[in-house]
């Protein structure tokens, strides 16, 4: 057995095996915690909203005086939107998924429940709204133009909405045995029916917990105002014709206002995940690198035994060892120092992440992040160490002898 005199070996000179198995604990611990991270991020960037991206666009609109019937305004705009060739349909709100606005209201099944049951995105549509975004319903029906009243800065209460839509994550989690459809719930002090439930529409703010992104609520209401978000949803491949014509065609409306970039619904997703693509980038290169510093001191250390060792190779040469002897030897050897660090780092790693998740509030990473990280160093481990190993299988048995007569 060959592990007895590798540990002699390594106890004789322990300093280059401690600060490889410390580095390769250290490592591991980064790794693991990163690729986590990482492959969160992913996740939520890869979620998708539910509405009809693909082929919607938006824009602000701003008017230049503070004073007139915003009303008839925000629907001369809607009707002159949604004539346009190309154009689906069109509504006006005050959020967007991924964009910001709207509210964000505790959700409360009777109305002395002051906390809620969770926290909700609420936004305010007209009868065009799921046809403007796109939504698919589960169950139910939306809107009706009877239904939609007038949401203003004056006058803004949306829990005063006598019946909503809600997302089917959100009425699985108040009313868990699917009888959600026809019951009341409480925005405010008074009931909301739930008239409809739609497949999926997620929160307006990316940084809202992963939990509670799947729970909307859709308010009949017009939105009213100096500033308005404009949602309009296009036919297939129409998205550059009615981004032209858009300006021109409320310009003939009124000259008083001030219309904000029209940006497809793929540039609002890519602005909205940005700070989550840089995170990720940096994790990622982070690790990478550290695993390339690994491999090279892993390299570095197992060349430097070998050039210590020439002599105590050569002779194993002359006695009879073949050159796989040697190969086995240093990658034994080497299996034995990357596994010690592995060890230490499958400790350090979940003690990093628990003290993530008790000071940072993250999620509790897997068990299968730390071992495939200990799984990926020991292979990188064995691999790195094949050139230095393979040089010192190639030493020649007269190097011993040649070295005894000098030293001699």
């Amino acid at each position: 057995m060959e592990i007895l005199p590798i540990f002699s070996a390594i106890r004789r000179n322990p300093v280059g095996a401690l600060l490889i198995a410390l580095q390769i604990a250290v490592t591991m611990a980064v790794m693991c915690n990163a690729s986590f991270v990482v492959a969160q991020q992913l996740q939520r960037m890869n979620r998708p909203t539910g509405i009809d991206e693909a082929n919607i666009l938006t824009f602000y609109n701003v008017w230049s005086t503070q004073s007139g019937d915003f009303k008839s305004r925000v629907q001369t705009d809607l009707a002159t939107l949604r004539s346009l060739p190309g154009v689906d349909d069109a509504t006006a709100t005050l959020g967007l998924p991924l964009r910001g606005g709207g509210y964000n209201l505790s959700v409360a099944l009777t109305p002395t429940d002051t906390k809620g049951i969770t926290d909700s995105a609420v936004y305010p549509v007209d009868s065009h709204g799921m046809a403007a975004f796109g939504l698919q319903l589960r169950a139910g029906r939306g809107f009706t133009s009877d239904e939609i009243a007038d949401l203003t800065a004056e006058h803004e209460d949306p829990t005063l909405a006598p019946v909503v839509l809600v997302t089917h994550a959100l009425a699985d989690r108040l009313f868990p045995h699917g009888d959600a459809l026809g019951k009341p719930i409480y925005l405010g002090t008074k009931p909301s029916t739930i008239i409809g439930i739609v497949d999926r529409m997620q929160a307006a703010h990316v940084s809202m917990a992963s939990d509670l992104m799947e729970y909307s609520i859709l308010v009949p209401f017009q939105w009213e105002g100096s500033t308005t978000l404009y949602v309009v949803r296009t036919k297939p491949g129409q998205y550059k014709s009615v981004a032209a014509a858009i300006p021109p065609a409320l310009a003939r409306i009124s000259r008083a206002r001030v219309i904000g970039n029209i940006n497809p619904f793929v540039q609002t997703r890519a602005d909205a995940y940005r700070p989550f693509r840089a995170m990720v980038l940096i994790l990622s290169s982070v690790c990478t690198l550290l695993l390339i510093i690994t491999c090279l001191g892993i390299v570095g250390l197992t060349t430097y035994w070998v050039s210590q060792r020439s002599r105590q190779i050569g002779i194993r040469r002359a006695l009879g060892a073949r050159q796989v002897d040697i190969l086995r030897y240093f990658h034994t050897e080497n299996f034995l120092v990357v596994g010690a660090g592995a060890i230490a780092g499958i400790i350090l790693g979940d003690a990093t992440n628990v003290l993530a998740v008790e000071h940072f509030a993250m999620a509790r990473m897997p068990q299968v992040y730390i071992l495939a990280s200990a799984l990926i160093m020991l292979v990188l481990g064995q691999l790195s160490v094949l050139w230095p190993s393979f040089r010192a299988a190639k030493v020649p048995p007269a190097l011993a002898t040649r070295a005894q007569v000098e030293h001699r």
